[in-house]
């Protein structure tokens, strides 16, 4: 592995232990107010390509899955925690709200 490559990884994992406190404070701020600029950027060219991949990783987890589901009885409940739940937050979410759904079904309207 390059010096290059390996500072870019380090990098990366640094920048997404940093990120999940932040914006867990900043949930609870966000349900009161409208996005600003900053958090609308760093959901289109973050939070949403993230998201993206997060949703195409969820649907072949789910395929791959299939076979170990169907018999249990738990596939239904595997297309929403792999498929679903990463498509709503890429698509169904306002630009800029980092709160899902679920949490806050009056914005996903």
């Amino acid at each position: 592995m390059t010096a290059a490559l390996k500072t870019l990884l380090i990098s990366l994992l640094a920048l997404m232990l940093s990120v999940g406190p932040v914006l867990a404070y900043e949930d609870q701020e966000q349900a009161n107010r409208e996005p600003r600029g900053e958090e609308m950027m760093a959901d289109a060219f973050v939070a949403r390509p993230l998201g993206l991949v997060a949703m195409v990783l969820g649907a072949v987890t789910f395929v791959v899955s299939l076979p170990f589901t169907l018999p249990s009885g738990s596939a239904d409940s595997a297309q929403k925690a792999l498929v679903r739940a990463p498509t709503v937050y890429t698509f169904k979410r306002p630009l800029g709200r980092f709160l899902s759904c679920e949490e806050q079904p009056e914005m996903c309207k």
